[in-house]
């Protein structure tokens, strides 16, 4: 069939055979893939395959599939049908094909099959809403494929939720660390969860200096203590841990506050309780008081780090009046409210930079001011002018 015309169309709605008709739809692709047509033969072209892929068997619609995958301005249409079809007639299209949009994957991965989905990330290129919309899969084979791509564009944020779902999964972690470049807020998250050669070249090649390494190292594994709790875990369970914790020198000032920002409220009202040496009733009074007086005696009687003091007060007035949810974490919108504290803590707003990175980074700034002879400055002077 050297060239397209009406009179085909008309043969074909003249043909009753499935056979002949689902034959001669891989005909006329054979030519939509192979010649430079017309407009107008393009037009009759997609008339023909529109006519017949509804009613086309299995087999006609995964070689139409195949032959089309790569043909030249095919039409939307019919690549986004053939990509919604059964994953054996897809499977080419989403590998491949260039018709299909950004939107068009992204509505497929969202509402076709999670082996759909693991075909599109095998693409050459993935842009940066592609890749992300793959990660939300948390799919462990899709983001490592995804992870592993190089010519895939991936979003900050984006990293940040493959570290939240697979930071113990070495393949992954491994993945992410072999990447050209990554984000430096990535690259120095990356340091609290990977260690030997892996740590060694993140912190070459990113020229990490070694003592704020050590440093983020040391609140990570507080913050890996902290979100690793099973949800649920009994009151009896939460409080022998927090007492080996404190046997063991353990239940840091650190500690306390990342678990206050984190709205672990089930660690921290305990915590609180056994440093003060009162009940938990009596740290949710001193807590709930209006002024300052309640939360900073509670403070003083714990004896905690005193560079901290500051921002325990502000988290104490954010906490008053939050209702705690199921299993003693703070409701939704905590860390949004947190984190503008936590901005102004640290003197800057840096968007890269994971919630829990935040916390580290603002109890470092407090502990080195505080420490270096400086903890009347900054922060705690415009809180306490504020107040």
């Amino acid at each position: 069939m050297a060239r397209l015309t009406q009179a085909d169309v008309a043969r074909l709605a003249a043909d009753p055979s499935p056979a002949r008709r689902g034959a001669t739809m891989l005909a006329v692709a054979g030519v939509y893939r192979e010649a430079a047509l017309s407009p107008e033969e393009r037009e009759i072209a997609h008339a023909i395959i529109n006519a017949v892929l509804p009613e086309a068997e299995l087999d006609f619609r995964r070689r139409l599939a195949d032959m089309v995958k790569n043909a030249p301005q095919l039409d939307a249409a019919i690549a986004r049908r053939l990509a919604e079809d059964v994953l054996e007639v897809a499977r080419p299209i989403l590998a491949e094909s260039l018709a299909l949009s950004d939107a068009d994957l992204v509505a497929i991965i969202d509402n076709r099959s999670i082996e759909h989905a693991r075909v599109i990330a095998t693409r050459r290129e993935l842009s940066a809403e592609l890749s992300t919309a793959l990660i939300r899969t948390d799919d462990e084979t899709i983001v490592l494929r995804v992870a592993a791509n190089e010519n895939a564009a991936i979003p900050t944020q984006a990293y940040h939720r493959i570290l939240d779902r697979f930071g113990e999964h070495a393949t992954i972690t491994e993945a992410v660390v072999q990447r050209r470049a990554l984000p430096m807020a990535v690259a120095e998250r990356m340091t609290t969860i990977v260690t030997g050669r892996m740590l060694e070249r993140l912190i070459d090649k990113y020229s990490l200096e070694p003592a704020r390494v050590s440093a983020i190292i040391e609140h990570g594994r507080e913050n890996i203590l902290l979100t690793s709790f099973a949800p649920g875990q009994r009151a009896e369970e939460m409080r022998a841990l927090i007492e080996a914790l404190h046997q063991n020198g353990l239940l840091s000032s650190t500690l306390i506050l990342r678990a206050f920002c984190l709205g672990n409220f089930a660690f921290t009202l305990p915590a609180l309780s056994l440093k003060a040496g009162i009940q938990v009733s009596n740290v949710r009074a001193l807590l709930g008081d209006e002024g300052r007086n309640g939360p900073a005696q509670l403070y003083e009687r714990c004896d905690l780090d005193p560079a901290f003091r500051e921002l325990f007060l502000q988290l104490t007035v954010l906490g008053r009046n939050e209702r705690v949810r199921r299993f003693g974490f703070a409701p939704e919108g905590w860390r949004t409210n947190v984190r503008p504290v936590l901005d102004d803590v640290i003197g800057d707003t840096n968007p890269e930079q994971a919630f829990e990175q935040r916390i580290t980074e603002a109890l470092m700034c407090l502990a080195t001011r505080y420490h270096n002879g400086d903890g009347q400055h900054g922060y705690g002077r415009r809180q306490a002018q504020a107040g």
